[in-house]
């Protein structure tokens, strides 16, 4: 459960803080360019350190500091709860002069307050679990992130637990028509625009062989002329994705890639929902999930991921610019981003803040809803 996330001088996200609370899902809503795609971007930073990205360079680059401001550190901090423990993460860079690439000012990681390590520049000091240890020290290359690269042998310790749930964060944008029915490889990491959905749905039964039922049952429910779905071996490696659908006596099987972009969306969701219950509970942001979707379909969409994960645990937030996406949610998980203009910074404020007698649909429509 991520309760906090706090960036500050990163694009246009400025003493940003977004504080969701205990809530399993969340809707975030604002106009173009109010800073809700950046803030996806900051959630991929930890995220592809979670998956191993330790170079600095490969994460940041120097324009991304809000409005040029190099001479103030940037800060990416994150505080979740995962299986009863709280996870407080800070990475702090700055860029000195002549430097070509972003180094690490400050870095920590602490579980219920207290230090699992903490990094000051290339010194990074190592807590011993055994308090009658002492503290182990040692440098790193200024220009690397230490979480991915410390040595942890169990992904059930405190470090492997927090980078695992970093690893398999589940940060969604996803474009249909570059999903394919051929895997090569099985991965329980999906990328945001869905591509390896095919990989992730054959990883997620490869590892967790009971996820067939549920996510079955939920695409039987918005195709009832579904009756399966397979692999099927297609050379040395490949293995191809295969739909059956039956009416009566009749049946006929089909390759993925004949599917509409938004029957697409449907298995993303039920392995999305899936995921969270095989093996989660999972953090995941899904950007319009409304997309691609008729109208009439919308409300039963979003409805099912707000309902599996607080069934199942986990969270998701969302942003959406549809109505119908809209009206799922309540003034309570409701939030609203925006800023009043690009020289400005992004803010953020619960829409229970601005008045339960908000016209939240005619303030939209009339954009005359800011934070």
């Amino acid at each position: 459960m991520l309760q906090r996330l706090y960036i500050h001088n990163f694009r246009c996200l400025q003493n940003f803080e977004f504080k969701p609370g205990e809530a399993s899902s969340a809707l975030l809503i604002g106009k173009n360019g109010s800073g809700k795609s950046t803030l996806v971007q900051a959630l991929k930073i930890f995220q592809a350190i979670g998956r191993g990205s330790n170079r600095v360079g490969q994460l940041l680059k120097a324009s991304d500091f809000a409005w040029g401001r190099t001479d103030t550190p940037m800060r990416l901090e994150l505080q979740t709860v995962l299986d009863g423990h709280v996870f407080a993460y800070t990475l702090a860079l700055d860029l000195p002069e002549r430097f070509k690439e972003l180094r690490v000012l400050e870095e920590a990681l602490t579980v219920d307050g207290e230090p699992l390590y903490a990094r000051e520049l290339a010194q990074v000091t190592l807590q011993r679990q055994n308090a009658s240890q002492p503290e182990a020290r040692f440098n790193i290359d200024w220009h690397l992130v230490a979480l991915p690269v410390m040595q942890d042998t169990s992904s059930t310790t405190p470090l492997g637990t927090f980078r695992e749930w970093l690893a398999r964060m589940v940060l969604l944008a996803p474009m249909p028509r570059l999903m394919h029915s051929e895997t090569v490889g099985d991965t329980l990491e999906p990328v945001e625009d869905a591509r390896n959905l095919a990989d992730w749905l054959s990883g997620l039964l490869a590892h967790y062989p009971a996820a067939y039922a549920p996510l079955s049952a939920y695409l039987q429910q918005v195709m009832p002329d579904l009756r399966d779905f397979r692999f099927e071996r297609a050379g040395k490696e490949a293995k191809e994705l295969l739909v059956r659908f039956k009416v009566g006596q009749a049946q006929h099987e089909l390759d993925f890639d004949a599917l509409s972009d938004g029957e697409k969306c449907f298995f993303l969701c039920g392995v999305v929902l899936a995921a969270n219950q095989s093996y989660g509970p999972l953090f995941a942001f899904w950007d319009e999930p409304d997309n691609f979707l008729s109208l009439n379909e919308v409300s039963h969409f979003v409805t099912a991921l707000r309902r599996g994960f607080h069934q199942s645990g986990g969270q998701i937030w969302m942003t959406s610019h549809n109505e119908e996406a809209v009206r799922r949610f309540s003034h309570d998980n409701t939030w609203v981003l925006g800023r009043k203009s690009h020289l400005e910074p992004t803010l953020v404020r619960s829409l229970a803040e601005l008045g339960p007698e908000t016209d939240l649909i005619q303030a939209l429509i009339c954009g005359e809803l800011e934070p």
